[in-house]
């Protein structure tokens, strides 16, 4: 028997068990485990990695090659020369960088040799067979349209801005998401309370039922007193069963937020829906600046700035561009390519080239097309941004109104509810002493109930308008 108890005892406390959750716990699971949250989150780093793929210009770039040529053309270099067969062995390495300066730099290594096939005469022997090395520097500056780095420089602060706009919008989506997963919260919440006061509602209703049923017996009261005692019975049981189908259907959605399994026990959602929360303290950026605006505004004005760069930038690159260049190549001439190798750091006969290259795109429609459109979309987004920002005031303004009247009704609501419960208690103390009729007691006993219920849906519509503020954020105004 001993045994058979500890074992007992061992597998209740092995019993799977739901566990509190709070609010803040509940939209950490939310985003842990909802799969909208997560791609939002992979987008997210997906805007940031295109903020740096921007700089693919600005990598280093290797160049290798290797080549061979057979040339017997008649119209070869060396034909002249008396050539019937000209090969070419080649071999070159590069490294080139553009900074974000505008200069772009190289260093390069090259080394062919040539081989000649019937060749004759003192005069052309050196040719019969011979290598090149050669080491060299390059430099190039944009003196126009990238001078010193002014266009990366602008590409730079375009992509901070589209970056910007992409992850907010992003972060938008994402706050949408927990509101509604925070409404849904309420609603389970409101549903629990419902139930509770349902319940507690259709007990009492029974203790009138009993209580009228025995004084029916006694002869004290009329059978029509009964009948209407048991309707408040049967009316209060079907108020429970739509009550029940009301907190079914918050579990699916708080489950369906969560994305849980069914056969997951689903965690006992906590939390008093009573207790109120400011506006203010549910907007993001709180002492980072002075005005509250709507976080979809705000990612408007992040867009029209954005815009307003790409035309800037568009208006750059249409621009004509003057490059200043230089290059420095050593030369080695010598028998073969491995002794060629050896004497290309010989500066004896360098070859030295400085260059200016003007281009200058000319002023036709396309040109001109392309930065009005520019021009134009970037005015299109600074308008949107202004009617984004002026509707945001206003939100902001019904928002606060509407949450300053919904407190003034959940008082009264209070205090009807409290009036109401003590009507209805003080019916049935009368009722008990038989100086009320039933049908007092039972009006009276359903005004506190409809009462009560009325009271925790204002509050659970308060608190949903509260997660509300989540779509806020605090910028400084300029």
């Amino acid at each position: 028997m001993k045994k058979g108890a500890l074992v007992g005892l061992f597998l209740l406390a092995w019993q799977p068990h739901s566990f509190a959750m709070t609010l803040q716990e509940y939209l950490k699971e939310v985003e842990k485990n909802n799969k909208s949250a997560q791609s939002l989150q992979v987008a997210t780093e997906t805007a940031e990695l295109g903020k740096v793929a921007g700089d693919i210009e600005l990598v280093p770039v290797l160049t290798a090659e290797a080549g061979y040529i057979n040339d017997k053309s008649p119209l070869s270099q060396f034909a002249i020369l008396g050539a019937s067969e000209s090969k070419t062995t080649s071999y070159s390495l590069g490294l080139g960088k553009k900074f974000s300066t505008g200069t772009t730099a190289s260093v390069s290594a090259s080394a062919y040799e040539v081989e000649n096939t019937g060749i004759s005469g003192p005069q052309a022997a050196q040719f019969q067979k011979f290598g090149v090395g050669s080491l060299g520097v390059g430099l190039s500056q944009s003196l126009w349209k990238d001078f010193f780095g002014h266009g990366t420089r602008l590409r730079w602060e375009r992509q901070d801005a589209a970056t910007a706009a992409a992850t907010g919008q992003f972060d938008l989506q994402k706050k949408l998401l927990l509101v509604g997963a925070e409404s849904a919260f309420w609603d389970y919440l409101y549903a629990l309370e419902n139930l509770k006061i349902g319940q507690a509602s259709f007990e009492r209703a029974k203790r009138i039922e009993n209580w009228t049923r025995r004084r029916v017996n006694d002869g004290i009261s009329d059978r029509a007193d009964l009948y209407s005692a048991q309707a408040l019975v049967a009316g209060r049981q079907l108020q429970l069963v739509s009550i029940e189908d009301d907190m079914a259907s918050a579990k699916r959605k708080v489950r369906d937020y969560l994305e849980y399994a069914d056969d997951k026990a689903l965690p006992e959602l906590t939390g008093n829906i009573s207790q109120r929360r400011s506006l203010s303290s549910m907007v993001d950026g709180n002492g980072g600046g002075n005005r509250v605006v709507a976080l979809d505004a705000y990612l408007s004005s992040l867009d029209a700035k954005a815009q307003s760069l790409e035309a800037r930038e568009t208006e750059d690159q249409l621009r004509p561009d003057l490059v200043l260049s230089g290059s420095y190549n050593t030369n080695s001439v010598e028998p073969d390519m491995n002794e060629a190798t050896q004497n290309w750091t010989d500066t004896d006969r360098p070859t030295t080239k400085v260059g200016l290259k003007l281009t200058y795109p000319f002023d036709i429609g396309a040109k001109n097309a392309a930065r009005e459109a520019a021009r134009k979309k970037a005015l299109a987004a600074k308008l949107q941004s202004e009617r984004k920002l002026f509707e945001s005031d206003s939100s902001w303004i019904e928002l606060n109104r509407r949450y300053s009247e919904m407190s003034k009704r959940i008082e009264s609501a209070e205090e009807v509810s409290r009036l109401q419960s003590s009507a209805a208690k003080a019916q049935t103390d009368l009722f008990n002493k038989g100086r009320s009729i039933t049908a007092n007691v039972i009006n009276a006993e359903e005004d506190a109930g409809v009462a009560e219920l009325n009271l925790a849906r204002l509050k659970s519509e308060q608190r949903k308008m509260e997660a509300q503020g989540r779509l806020f954020v605090v910028i400084e105004e300029k």
